[in-house]
């Protein structure tokens, strides 16, 4: 048997942009070990704060995050260096738009100032075809910040058709599905999950293997395990918290991601700057906080698992760095290495290719 074929990676950067700054990088991102080379960048867009990358890699979508005209914009990917070329865009239909999800044919986006979250139906090249529907939430929460309603993340399940949008303003998780026939798609509000008051749910993620989510919560820096039923309902098993025991410092959680082995649960705090290391290796446990980390600059805003499993990088949006982390054999971030300079760097996306 043979050598595996290589997989050419590209890293895509969203940043929050200035009059003279870039809204998105490309850099190779090939090395396992985490050193990057910068390729090329896109200065077509303001305040590029969250990616997505198509089921066939060859689009990228990217929210820009304004809060008078909100827009989704798609660029061609190219496979032979990873540069981007502008393909289409649309009204996000809210304001402050600051995420951005794919889901098969559709692409949905989180409008954190209206508090709205929009759905739509892309072609087979990428282009948006028309949009599906739009969803105003309602409510508030006990903290000062959740006067209104503040969607902040809407991903859809593996393997199924419910769309879950977390909403930081009214304590909600808003579960919608997907209805399509031959000559429509909609989609409708199935339940809600509430959250504990002032907790300000921020982003989810789900195990690779198990029916289990997880939920970083903003305000009360919680990370939230969930039981995921057949028809996709949300049951809340365990809360546990993302700081050291003891910390009274100001510090608010921002992101989560589960390694591509189902064994460990990431967190960065903002405010603390670290990234918080949870095993979850048994099924019926509470996650359980392994190490933090010092992120190796200020305000993690955002971080990715590097494909191959063996780093993990984060973006550092107020020391503007790129800082990877090697992955021991437990999977726990060690040896911190300052891998690029780019200002304002929010979201990180490693697209995998075959060379």
């Amino acid at each position: 048997m043979g050598e595996p074929e290589m997989l050419q990676t590209w890293l895509y950067v969203g940043c929050y942009t200035t009059a003279t700054t870039t809204g998105i990088h490309v850099f190779d991102a090939s090395d396992p070990e985490g050193r990057l080379e910068h390729r090329s960048q896109v200065d077509d867009i303001t305040h590029a704060s969250f990616l997505a990358v198509s089921a066939g890699r060859d689009t990228v979508y990217a929210v820009s995050e304004t809060a008078d005209r909100g827009r989704v914009i798609a660029y061609r990917r190219s496979a032979a260096d990873g540069s981007l070329e502008r393909l289409d865009e649309s009204a996000s239909h809210g304001s402050s738009p600051c995420h951005v999800s794919v889901d098969g044919d559709h692409v949905h986006v989180a409008n954190y100032g209206s508090g709205t979250v929009a759905s739509y139906l892309v072609g087979d090249d990428g282009r948006f075809a028309r949009l599906v529907a739009t969803r105003q939430h309602d409510g508030s929460g006990p903290h000062p910040r959740q006067a209104g309603p503040h969607a902040h993340c809407v991903r859809a399940a593996p393997g199924g058709n419910s769309v879950y949008a977390t909403d930081l303003g009214t304590d909600r998780i808003m579960r919608y599905v997907h209805e399509v026939s031959d000559e429509d798609a909609a989609m409708s509000l199935a339940d809600e999950t509430v959250m504990t008051p002032g907790a300000g749910p921020r982003h989810i993620a789900f195990h690779p293997d198990r029916p289990v989510a997880y939920v970083v919560c903003e305000l009360d820096n919680q990370l939230v395990a969930l039981d995921v039923d057949d028809k996709g309902r949300l049951r809340q098993r365990h809360a546990v918290s993302t700081l050291p025991a003891g910390f009274t410092g100001a510090s608010t959680a921002a992101e989560v991601a589960v390694h591509p082995d189902g064994h460990r649960v990431y967190v960065s705090n903002r405010g603390h700057d670290s990234i918080a290391t949870f095993a979850v290796d048994r099924p019926d446990d509470p996650p359980k906080l392994l190490e933090h980390v010092p992120c190796g600059g200020r305000t993690p805003r955002h971080f990715a698992v590097h494909p191959s499993g063996r780093s993990l990088l984060v973006a550092n949006q107020d020391s503007d760095s790129l800082v990877s982390f090697a992955l021991d054999d437990h999977a726990i971030p060690h040896r911190a290495e300052p891998v690029a300079v780019v200002s304002q760097p929010v979201c990180v996306v490693f697209v995998e290719a075959e060379r």
